[in-house]
């Protein structure tokens, strides 16, 4: 049963958390914060281009019909892929990888484009995540506890496709099917009704309070669905299969370390 909570608007009235400062030299902070576009273009172009190589390789396997290998590197293109959902785009949104603030957005929406990440929901989530940290009243990002399932079935599809994982206690789509389920909800403009689920009671209650943000979810929503769509209607045109493989699933293929970094429940 899903606990009610108060409307944020109400809770952010009263909710006054008591953080603890840690003790550092305001220039020392400052030191430790500085971006760089190079170091930027090293993560996140290094990030990119492992994945276009492994598609690469995919692709010229799949060609060759060398399906061992096709399959060996489609698995190590879903493991480099995997990571374009929640944790990539986790400090782009932040901002925090590039020196240079269009080039975090420019990798945050790429990334987020082939991951079926929504930025918008979790940029809006993720500022009462920061301010409300662990207060279940004005934080349910990350609802604790959090205790990651062993279910072999889920252990299964982490090492090989994500398809039927349901969203749970951390922010989140949850595997293939419900991913394009809930995306199509978004572009439809239908706010989450799930409230079973910890995660879509949590987006519910932000989209009521962010109604700006809900629009701005539609809209990407509605485009990533023509975008992946165009995919798969370019595969069916040309006959190459291999596309939605190589761009609109990856991050579905051996998503076994998002298991360490997302703590899936189901």
């Amino acid at each position: 049963m899903a606990q009610n909570h108060l409307p944020l608007a109400e809770v952010r009235q009263s909710l006054r958390p008591r953080w603890y400062r840690c003790e550092i030299e305001r220039e020392r902070l400052r030191e430790l914060s500085q971006r760089s576009d190079a170091r930027g273009w090293v993560q996140a172009g290094g990030h990119l281009a492992l994945f276009v190589a492994t598609g690469a390789a995919s692709a010229y396997f799949w060609a060759q019909e060398s399906w061992i290998a096709f399959l060996a590197a489609l698995w190590l293109h879903g493991t480099v892929a995997s990571f374009f959902s929640g944790v990539a785009p986790h400090e782009l949104g932040h901002g925090s990888v590039f020196r240079t603030a269009w080039l975090n957005r420019l990798f945050l929406y790429l990334f987020s484009l082939i991951s079926w990440w929504d930025p918008f929901d979790y940029a809006a989530s993720h500022t009462y995540h920061h301010r409300y940290t662990t207060y279940p009243a004005a934080d349910r990002e990350n609802l604790l506890p959090i205790e990651p399932s062993l279910r072999p079935s889920l252990l299964l599809q982490l090492f090989t496709v994500r398809v039927f994982a349901k969203p749970g206690r951390t922010f989140g789509k949850g595997g293939l099917v419900w991913t394009v389920y809930l995306t199509v909800r978004s572009a439809l403009g239908i706010k989450s009704g799930h409230t079973d689920i910890p995660s879509q009671e949590w987006l519910q209650a932000v989209h009521a309070d962010q109604p700006r943000e809900f629009r701005h979810s539609v809209t990407w929503s509605r485009l990533l669905l023509l975008f992946h769509g165009g995919v798969l209607v370019a595969s069916i045109v040309t006959g190459l299969w291999v596309l939605p493989l190589l761009v609109t699933i990856p991050s579905f293929i051996a998503s076994w370390g998002t298991y360490f970094t997302g703590l899936p429940q189901h």
